[in-house]
């Protein structure tokens, strides 16, 4: 029988051993008594730094009767069901899909739809992989921005240059299906396990072509800097999608999976009435510091261990009133970027690769934007409210896609910059005052937050720490608004999707929601409700237990 055991600890290099061994001590017997061991999860416990371990799941197979053993405190064991099939049977309808956006929600959607036979066309503003990073390269070596090609579009979606992060808190059953699609097109199988998986952005890009071209030779159709101009509606419902030539491509259903940064594309929604509404988001700067004073902080005398990654943090800070900053998109061992798509405007973020190597650490730090902030009920309010900030940085930065920059030291002391700290930004860090290109309420909360993260991590707010702004960017400021079978509750035939739509946080979350707007198409393409997903949710149950 197939068994699951969930929080057992392990010493630090314990889990590169024999894991029937600890098994065997947890549970009575000899380690001969397990077959099949296989580690599900593992997450790390740094809670006493003199006594970092892991905790860990394990799924075996035995004979022993294991319904009367005693578990130690905190262990648990459970049957392991046998695992469901993903395959479905072509539905008998097959309509005409047009998907915006090759971001992971786009790039699952058609994935999905594929496995019912139907096949998607996808409209991507961007270009392929090779140009995008070409033209990704002219900006962070010589301040040169392609609005068309940048870290926000092209082949891959805006995930595709970020940490390569597939942490998720959703619970969804269709998680797994995204990391094993991950493994079998080039990412480490250690994804499938670790409690917070991490692809980099090296692989993740390698990734994408490869899933790319097998989407093709099973029957997608690319076609790349087609960015959608318009689209065209007959009595409330979807009949083309139309590009800036005037090009129209008939089509049943348009998925709309553009990421949070097509801000012309929700303009074209909203002359059109396409229902959204606004939505909070964060705004605030990235942080960056020597990524060995982070580990010295997290691990203490651990620190160095082989079995040990860099270190991250998770920082949060109430201030009361709904006003609240956090830790954000939190990269060990990466770089701070310059993300913009917009001529005249600065927006930073941060990514790593897979190896974590550079040296440094980042991460966002930002403080909480409620509607009401906006200052303006236009339902594009929040998407103004990011431009005009982002053009402050960019005059910060004198005009130039540098990134304004200061230590943490100076913002606290309300100084302008002095010396900069060392940092790994791209194309050059300009020494500014930070009030200039932040709101003042933003401010205020990153100078309350400051102070209490220095006591958590001693040393957080020192002259080593730098700032560079502005980090607009963490979700979209809109949702558009979607029935329960996913289309637009004004317009049929409109699948809102991912994180641009206002339906996902992250890499993971938006290819599940992609996956989500695949079968709702499907069964109104005549698939039966669709229930692989959902017999594992028990599953998944576990595998997010950590």
């Amino acid at each position: 029988m197939r068994y699951l055991l969930t929080n057992l600890p392990l010493n630090l290099g314990e889990e590169k051993l024999d894991l029937a061994r600890p098994l065997s001590h947890a549970l009575g017997g000899k380690p001969s008594d397990y077959s099949g061991v296989v580690l599900e999860r593992r997450s790390l416990d740094a809670r006493h730094k003199g006594a970092i371990r892991f905790l860990v799941a394990l799924g075996f197979d035995t004979s022993r009767d294991l319904g009367k053993v005693e578990l130690l405190a905190g262990l648990k064991l459970e049957v392991v069901p046998p695992p469901s099939p993903y395959f479905v049977d072509p539905v008998p309808r097959r309509p005409r899909v047009v998907i915006v956006g090759s971001g992971p929600a786009g790039t699952f959607c058609a994935l999905r739809l594929l496995d019912y036979g139907i096949e998607p066309i996808m409209l991507e503003r961007g270009p392929a992989m090779s140009e995008r990073v070409q033209s990704i390269n002219a900006l962070w070596q010589k301040g040169i921005l392609n609005p068309e090609a940048n870290s926000q579009f092209g082949e891959g979606g805006a995930g595709t240059f970020s940490d390569g992060k597939l942490t998720t808190r959703i619970g969804h059953p269709a998680t797994r299906y995204v990391l094993e699609t991950f493994v079998r097109y080039g990412a480490n199988p250690r994804i499938l396990y670790l409690s917070k998986p991490h692809v980099g952005t090296d692989v993740i890009r390698k990734c994408s072509v490869l899933i790319r071209k097998d989407a093709e030779a099973r029957g997608v159709t690319y076609r790349w800097k087609a960015k959608l101009a318009d689209i065209c509606f007959e009595n409330g419902a979807v009949r083309a999608a139309v590009l800036p030539d005037g090009e129209q491509i008939p089509c049943d259903a348009i998925v709309l999976a553009p990421g949070h940064s097509a801000r012309d594309t929700f303009e074209m929604l909203h002359r059109h009435g396409v229902a959204m509404r606004q939505k909070p988001f964060a705004m605030g700067v990235r942080v960056e510091h020597p990524q060995d004073f982070i580990d010295k902080n997290q691990y203490g005398p651990s620190k160095g261990h082989p079995s040990l990654p860099p270190a991250d943090y998770k920082l949060v800070c109430n201030l009361g009133l709904n006003r609240a900053a956090y830790s954000f998109c939190m990269c060990p061992g990466g770089e701070v970027i310059q993300c913009s798509s917009e001529e005249g405007g600065v927006v930073v973020n941060g990514m790593s690769n897979e190896k974590r190597d550079s040296g440094f650490a980042n991460s966002g730090l930002v403080a909480k934007v409620n509607t009401s902030d906006f200052g303006s009920d236009h339902l594009l309010g929040g998407m103004y409210f990011q431009r005009r900030w982002e053009q402050q940085a960019f005059k910060a930065a004198g005009g130039t896609y540098g990134a304004p920059a200061t230590s943490v030291w100076d913002f606290l002391r309300l100084k302008g910059s002095g010396q900069l700290p060392r940092t790994s930004f791209r194309p050059f860090a300009v020494p500014a005052d930070l009030r200039t290109c932040l709101p003042d309420f933003v401010q205020e909360q990153l100078r309350g937050a400051l102070p209490v993260f220095d006591k958590k991590i001693h040393g957080f707010a020192s002259r080593e720490a730098i700032l560079l702004a502005i980090e607009s960017r963490t979700s979209s400021p809109i949702q558009l608004l979607r029935n329960e079978d996913g289309q637009s509750v004004s317009h049929a035939g409109l699948y809102p999707c991912g994180e641009g739509a206002g339906f996902a946080g992250g890499i993971t979350s938006a290819a599940v929601d992609g996956i989500r707007v695949a079968e709702w198409i499907a069964q109104k393409a005549g698939a039966p409700v669709f229930q692989v997903f959902e017999k594992q949710v028990r599953a998944s149950e576990l595998a997010n237990e950590y």
